[in-house]
This record gives structure tokens, C-alpha cells and sequence, in this order.
């Protein structure tokens, strides 16, 4: 039987058979955020709306939730909501997680208001035992500011099990006027970076007005972890006094303020995404506010791992952290902190899959160009960590690996190597790095010019010749990718969408094929 729990404690189950009125029209009024669904398992789902605050204030009316395996409601399952859960500390939302749900099941789903329904939303649960194929799509990096959402409308459309969110979900900071008509943004406060808890709140609401991420949102379910955008740019933690850095911040080096500011991102990240993860904001320990590192299994055919490479992560070394040479430091940095380390690893060794997916934030393989590390924001500004990984992958003959990743705005595919000077003999797994949703990349940027090179196409050309590990890499790009698994091969598509056009058509950019220890394959 379905159950609800967590977050909404509802009075009253019962299961209905009745036919139910076509409501027309549309009413963004009732829900301006629309619907959503994520963290899927094989029986449960977290599923989240948000009221209009001054429809609730004036009706004060309870909120139901309908669910039903059937598109037209014929048979449904109500849960309702009491007016009173509805309120602003929640900024007017609901998150509900149902259990007792049927593995690989697709249900359909609506929340009714005051008798008007909103956006109906899909999910499929996650199978058990042997499936002969999932696709899952991946995203990163959606600046409101920079460009229009035409990919999510694409991703709606996808046959996918879910969608995973790499990061950068908002940017805290405004930074220069939009790129495309109607992507204004005023934050509360009057300033260009988020400084309090309405600044974060109204970032969330305004990037989810937008339709077609709406609609994404939708028709599938999301596993959301953050890069750093969601908190503040590049922040770090300085684990001797205890504290969050935010370079180049207001609150730089300011405790007390860098972690209130933490509090209220935490708070309206949780606000905002349908996620199931452990929360202690009352520990006087920062580090255990929040746990957003978790795994998830496709029957014995994928087992996802997503991990949190910011809120453990110590300083990028010698305190730099683009176009530089590096330094002896880059060898004792951490970006997953020893806890997560220790669970990432027991993660990767657990046994029965034909896949591992590693949901990793930031690029993995190295990228060095003309002498200068491209960040040691990074892994490069970590590589004394990434060569631990890279042993532990070898020394337990993990080669069914394929690690996803996001940050760089870039489109990259790459090979693991063994090692990263010289020939490399051994692929231990794939790198697919899908380009910015909509963020500014280094096709519209400068910061090329310090590496010695004329324009971001020799930029590309050059690190690739450089670093023969990467064997595809586009700047000029935006877009969304997805990731197709057999038993036997992995294959990433890499779909390129014009952020400049409302109506922007996909094209495929690129079709890699790996093949578990093999080379890549590029179609």
C-alpha cells in the first residue's frame, strides 16, 4: 500500500475508484512552481509542489495529493494535506516521500487545490533484478541569467528513468546584466549576491517559473546534488577553524556570517528539491548539517554513487586556483573529506553490477595546457587524492566505471588512464562530462587568452593534444547528455541545445561507446 512519511504528517489514507472532470486552463496562479518527483527507489518516491502564498493565505484550504498507475485518474490514491502544514517556513511548499510502491512501475501523479488541479507529473520507480537496459539523463550549470531552458524541454521528452542533477541548480551571485530578454533578476536584498534566506528563496522560485523546466520536472523524477553555486563560489572548509571559506565573498573569512549563510542555503536548497538525504542543522558540527552523499541501484545493472565534493573539501592549494602551474600541495588536498572517502570506496567495492556510476561534480582527468593546470578548483588542485582513487581502482579491478560529471561548461570526454605522464596503458574507466544547461562558457569568455592561445578552439585543440587522455572537448556548447546501459557497453550522447533560442531544436554532438577496460569508441 502507498504510505507517506518525513516531511507532512497527513491524517487520512484511503484508496478511491471514480472518474474524475477534465479541469481546463491553465493555473500558475495556484501552483507557479509546478510539480516535481525525485530520489526514486524500487518502492518509494519524494514528490513536492509549492502554493501561490496568497492563494493559501486567503483560502486556508487543505491540499490532496492524487497518485494513480493509470494517465487518466481513473483509480487513485488520495493523501491529503493539512492547510496548516501548508505555511511560509516552507515558503508555502510540501514534500511528501510515499512508500510501498511497485519496482519499475510508472505512476501518475497531481496535487488539487481548492478543486483545481495542477501540471500532471510522472515517475517511474526503479527496477529490480536483471534489466536488459536503463538511460538516465545527466545536467549541470543553469545561470537564469545566461540562456533560455530549451534542453529541459528536450529532457521531458526523453525515454529516461530519471534525470541527474550535477550541480549548480541556481547562482548566488548576479553577475552583469542577462543575455537573453526576460531572464532579469532583483534579489530581495538590492545587492547582486545572496545574502539572506529571501535572496536564496527567490533565486529558486524565479530559475522554476520557467516552463520547460517545469515540464522536466515533471515527467521525471530528479537526483539532485550541488556544486557550489548554491552556497557560495568555490567555498571550501577550513577544518582548523571550523568554518566554510568563500573567496572573493562579502563573508570571506567572516565565521559567524559564513556559517548563517550556510544555514539558510541549506534551508532553501531543502525547500526547493525533492530529495531524501540526512539532516542535523542542530549539530555544532557544520560538516553534519547535511548528508547529500547516497547511492542508488538499477537492479544489478547500474549502481549510481553521488558524492558531495564540496562541503568536505579542503582549500584549493597554494591558495590559486585557475591557469596556474601548481604546487606540492596539490598532493594533500582532499575533496571528499575522510568519511565520504571511506563510504565512496566501500561504494565502488560493493559487488553484482554490471555498472558503477560516479555522479561526480567536477572534472576528473587531468587538463593541463601549455604548462598551467586548467583548475585546481578540480580535481588537478586534488590529485593526490585522485591518484588514491585511481590505485584503488586498479588494485580492486574496478573496470566498470563510468564517471558523469559537470562544472567546467564544456562538453569533454575522456579515458581514466592509469597514469597521467607518458603513455598511459590502461583505461580504468570513462569520463563524461556534459556541457552547461544554459551558463556562460568559454566560448563567450576571455580567460583563454592565459594559456598562450588564440581563441577557445586552439584552447580545445591544444588540451586535447596535451592531455591524450581527453578525446573529445567543446566549449562552443549547451545542452544536457544521456547515459545508455547494457551488460555490456555503456554509451553516452551528448545533445547540444541553443540557449540563445526560446524554441531551440537538439542536435547530437557526440556518441561515445565504452566497453568495460577498453578505449572509447566516438561515433
Amino acid at each position: 500500500m502507498l504510505t507517506r512519511r518525513e516531511f507532512i504528517s497527513v491524517p487520512l489514507l484511503y484508496l478511491l475508484a471514480r472518474n474524475l472532470e477534465a479541469f481546463a486552463g491553465d493555473t500558475p496562479e495556484v501552483f507557479p512552481q509546478g510539480v516535481a518527483s525525485g530520489d526514486p527507489t524500487q518502492d518509494s518516491v519524494v514528490l513536492w509542489t509549492r502554493i501561490e502564498p496568497k492563494v493559501h493565505e486567503s483560502m486556508k484550504r487543505d491540499l490532496v495529493l492524487e497518485i494513480s498507475t493509470k494517465p487518466d485518474f481513473s483509480e487513485v490514491v488520495q493523501v491529503r494535506v493539512p492547510a496548516d502544514r501548508i505555511n511560509p517556513s516552507r515558503d508555502y511548499t510540501v514534500r511528501l516521500t510515499i512508500d510501498g510502491l511497485k519496482p519499475g512501475g510508472t505512476y501518475y501523479y497531481r496535487f488539487v487545490y481548492a478543486d483545481v488541479p495542477s501540471l500532471t507529473g510522472r515517475f517511474k520507480t526503479l527496477p529490480v533484478g536483471s534489466p536488459e537496459e536503463f538511460r538516465f539523463a545527466f545536467i549541470t550549470c543553469q545561470n537564469y541569467a545566461d540562456g533560455y531552458y530549451s534542453a529541459f524541454r528536450h529532457i521531458s521528452q526523453e525515454d529516461v528513468g530519471f534525470v541527474v542533477h550535477l550541480g549548480d541548480q541556481i547562482y548566488e551571485k548576479i553577475y552583469g546584466p542577462p543575455r537573453v530578454p526576460g531572464r532579469d533578476l532583483n534579489l530581495p536584498s538590492g545587492g547582486k549576491i545572496a545574502l539572506t534566506l529571501e535572496d536564496y528563496l527567490y533565486l529558486y522560485r524565479t530559475y522554476l517559473s520557467d516552463k520547460d523546466y517545469q515540464l522536466a520536472r515533471a515527467m521525471h523524477p530528479f537526483i539532485y546534488i550541488w556544486d557550489d553555486h548554491e552556497y557560495a563560489n568555490d567555498y571550501s572548509y577550513d577544518y582548523e577553524g571550523g568554518y566554510y571559506l568563500l573567496p572573493g565573498h562579502p563573508f570571506y573569512r567572516k565565521k559567524v556570517q559564513s556559517l548563517a549563510l550556510r544555514r539558510i542555503a541549506i534551508q532553501a536548497w531543502l525547500t526547493y528539491t525533492p530529495a531524501k538525504v540526512k539532516v542535523d542543522l542542530d549539530s555544532r558540527d557544520p560538516l553534519k548539517w547535511i548528508t547529500i552523499y547516497r547511492d542508488f541501484k538499477v537492479g544489478d545493472l547500474l549502481h549510481l554513487i553521488c558524492t558531495d565534493e564540496r562541503s568536505y573539501r579542503t582549500p584549493q592549494p597554494c591558495n590559486r586556483r585557475y591557469a596556474d602551474p601548481g604546487c606540492p600541495e596539490q598532493r594533500k588536498t582532499s575533496m571528499l573529506g575522510k568519511e565520504q572517502k571511506a563510504w565512496f570506496f566501500r561504494k565502488l567495492e560493493e559487488k553484482g553490477y554490471h555498472w558503477k556510476v560516479w555522479a561526480n561534480e567536477v572534472q576528473f582527468v587531468q587538463g593541463r595546457v601549455n604548462g598551467l593546470f586548467g583548475s585546481l578548483d578540480a580535481w588537478d588542485g586534488y590529485a593526490g587524492e585522485r591518484e588514491e582513487i585511481i590505485r584503488f581502482l586498479e588494485s580492486k579491478a574496478i573496470d566498470n566505471l563510468v564517471i558523469i560529471s559537470g562544472d567546467r561548461h564544456a562538453g569533454l570526454v575522456a579515458e581514466v588512464p592509469d597514469k597521467f605522464e607518458g603513455d598511459y596503458q590502461k583505461v580504468l574507466a570513462m569520463e563524461f562530462m556534459t556541457p552547461a544547461l544554459s551558463s556562460i562558457s568559454a566560448a563567450e569568455a576571455t580567460w583563454w587568452r592565459d594559456y598562450g592561445v588564440s581563441s577557445h578552439v586552439e584552447f580545445a585543440q591544444v588540451e586535447k593534444n596535451q592531455n591524450p587522455w581527453t578525446k573529445y572537448l567543446e566549449h562552443k556548447i549547451w545542452g544536457y547528455s544521456v547515459l545508455t546501459l547494457t551488460k555490456d557497453r555503456a554509451v553516452g550522447e551528448m545533445f547540444s541545445v541553443d540557449k540563445y533560442k526560446k524554441d531551440a531544436e537538439k542536435e547530437r554532438a557526440v556518441r561515445a561507446v565504452y566497453e568495460r577496460g577498453k578505449r572509447i569508441t566516438l561515433l
